[in-house]
């Protein structure tokens, strides 16, 4: 029973969060005179997975625009000696202080010594 418990906790406890991906947002545009400001609600933080940061984890990452979307990539690889979840969130936008909407994705059960790209 310890040992799968202690797979469990293993596997839950590595977690990865960037903070900032290059670019902007597109600038918006001017109002008009008969425009009327509209106040927008800050975008919900990402929901993060318990555990513990990884940084060591990801190499080769990279953020680029292709036509009109950013994309994320890089490689993830399990240090550790039990399978691991790690997650990922990127932010792409203006580094205005304002809360902006970011992406967030889970990799599920990365084998020990594996890696996997995303």
């Amino acid at each position: 029973m310890a040992s799968l418990r202690t797979t469990a906790l293993a596997a839950a406890s590595l977690m990865i969060a960037l903070g900032a991906c290059g670019g902007g947002a597109e600038p918006e545009p001017k109002p008009t005179a008969t425009a009327t400001a509209k106040k927008s609600k800050p975008a919900p933080e990402p929901t993060l997975a318990a555990g513990t940061p990884a940084p060591e984890a990801l190499s080769k990452f990279q953020c680029a625009k292709s036509k009109d979307k950013w994309k994320a990539s890089g490689y993830l690889s399990n240090r550790g000696k039990a399978a691991a979840t790690f997650q990922v969130t990127v932010y792409v936008g203006p580094p205005d202080g304002e809360r902006h909407a970011a992406r967030t994705k889970q990799i599920a059960s990365i084998a020990p010594g594996g890696s996997v790209s995303f």
